[in-house]
């Protein structure tokens, strides 16, 4: 072989193996890519692509058990799987168990972080005395209401001028007298007592007041500062904003502003501003300026609002030249012109709506008689040519409800959307836009946490989870022989509440000496 057939061979060689090289990191850079994205090679041969699931509890560090296996890693963790079902346990020595058959979608982070195991042999203690029967064997509660953010609880006995507040961040339940006296409607004088004024010899008098009224409804404030009181008395409805750190400065709205309002509702987390509808007129009121806006929008039934966000449904309308009626379904954003109409629907139609954000994306949320539609991105703006529409996707648009829902509202933390008609419950995730349909242990809807909810039901606390599964009876989980059981601190159908510290979980007891707070270290 001459020189340059041997040089000619190598050269052919020496670009084979380059190119032998260069193939090899392309191919191991695009399964790299492939695996980083969750595609495999199934049993079969096939390829598949995984997703990625997070799991939390609460508490963390609880043994994972998944399809039967025990994982290495302990709660809080992140986990590939397949795409497909799968059965997923979590536990902890001395908790209970929580179990589910959860689903995993190719290519999807699924976030699960509303597991939660409650203490087993729970002790519960009787914190203090709300009312004392052996003084007034009529004596009650006018209310008792725990906050959103499960801070505090407020409440006032039957009559009583004075509202109190409890503090119930950590192991010391601390609290705060509020005189209501010169500020609710309903308050009326009774007998005065003397009372020596100061260096002085002669007597003076202070009234002395007490609660004829009803408080139909009261609503926190989202920094816990204020709350929205609906009072009625002598056949009237006032609204009155209660500030709680300076009752002085409370705002009867019906008086300042002279007009009956039908329904309130707060805009920002301070409630210095607020929606509120009037002869089926929507407004906003600044409660620091004692200002009312114009009216935003006008034939309003029934609105739903999310921060400045409005999703809104109207009285009968006809349509423009025509006899025809139809009401229309429309959201609202701060300060436009006008509302913009998402749908329209026959006059005899029965409609729910709801609006949420999740995730930095707007939820618009109406169910007309068994048909949820549920569409998400950024609240459609006003627009004078028609409504624009296009940037908005549609979630689970298949879905369809087994029944005509008599309520819909969306769960504490925007995660899902809840249709109710009496104890059959129909729930969306938000998240992936999977429906739930079971029936509950009641009609009322009640949320422990973000996730979960309860009832109280002959003196048993039930939960279970958004989705009607891991139902447990926490009244079977308090130690047998413990104060519990020889108090007979049994749970009465009042508001139960998991304190912001994941430690307490409070609620109320009747017995013959009056009602007591209750709680139990979870």
């Amino acid at each position: 072989m001459d020189y340059e057939e041997k040089k000619k061979k190598q050269f052919i060689r020496a670009l084979i193996a380059e190119a032998g090289m260069v193939l090899s990191v392309l191919v191991i850079v695009v399964v790299a890519t492939l695996a980083a994205m969750g595609f495999f090679i199934s049993s079969n041969g096939g390829i598949e692509q995984s997703g990625l699931m997070q799991i939390h509890s609460l508490p963390t560090g609880a043994t994972v058990e998944l399809d039967g296996g025990t994982l290495f890693s302990r709660t809080n963790l992140s986990k590939t799987m397949s795409a497909g079902e799968h059965t997923l346990k979590l536990s902890r020595e001395n908790y209970d168990t929580w179990e589910k058959t959860v689903k995993m979608y190719p290519g999807v982070l699924v976030r699960l972080h509303y597991p939660r195991l409650f203490l087993q042999n729970r002790v519960a203690e009787a914190v203090m005395n709300l009312s004392d029967k052996t003084k007034d064997e009529k004596a009650g509660l006018e209310f008792y209401q725990p906050s959103q953010s499960r801070n505090y609880i407020i409440y006032a006995e039957k009559g009583a001028a004075t509202w109190k507040l409890l503090e119930v961040k950590g192991d010391e339940v601390k609290t705060t007298l509020l005189d209501l006296s010169g500020i609710l409607p309903g308050m009326v004088e009774e007998k005065t007592e003397t009372k020596a004024k100061v260096g002085i010899d002669a007597q003076s008098t202070i009234p002395k007041y007490h609660f004829e009224g009803e408080i139909m409804s009261l609503t926190w404030s989202k920094d816990e500062n204020r709350v929205l009181a609906k009072v009625s008395y002598g056949g009237k409805t006032e609204w009155v904003l209660v500030n709680l750190r300076d009752v002085a400065n409370s705002l009867n709205l019906t008086k300042t502003f002279g007009m009956s309002f039908d329904r309130i509702e707060m805009i920002d987390n301070a409630a210095n501003q607020l929606f509120a509808l009037e002869n089926h007129q929507l407004r906003r009121i600044n409660v620091s300026e004692k200002t009312m806006s114009r009216v935003l929008l006008g034939n309003i039934q029934d609105f739903d609002s999310n921060g400045t966000n409005v999703i809104y449904s109207t009285t009968e309308l006809a349509m423009q030249g025509g006899e025809e009626k139809y009401r229309a379904i429309g959201v609202y954003r701060n300060d436009e012109k006008d509302g913009t109409i998402l749908a329209k629907v026959k006059p005899g139609e029965k409609t729910q709506i709801a609006l949420a954000r999740y995730f930095d994306e707007d939820y618009m949320c109406y169910v007309v008689g068994d048909k949820p539609t549920i569409l998400y991105g950024d609240l459609p703006s006003y627009d004078e040519k028609g409504a624009v529409l296009a940037g908005l996707k549609t979630l689970a648009e298949d879905n369809v409800f087994s029944t005509i829902p008599e309520s819909l509202e969306v769960s504490t933390g925007n995660e899902y959307l809840v249709a109710r008609a009496g104890a059959k419950y129909m729930v969306i995730d938000l998240d992936m836009g999977d429906l739930y349909e079971y029936e509950a242990p009641t009609a009322g809807l009640n949320w422990l946490d973000g996730s979960m909810m309860y009832a109280v039901s002959n003196g048993e606390i039930l939960v279970w989870d958004f989705d009607g599964t891991n139902r447990r009876n926490l009244s079977e989980s308090v130690k047998a022989g413990s104060q519990a059981s020889e108090d007979k601190l049994t749970p009465m159908a009042r508001p139960v509440m998991i304190a912001s510290n994941n430690k307490w979980m409070y609620y109320l007891s009747e017995d013959k000496t009056g009602i007591k707070l209750v709680r139990e270290k979870i």
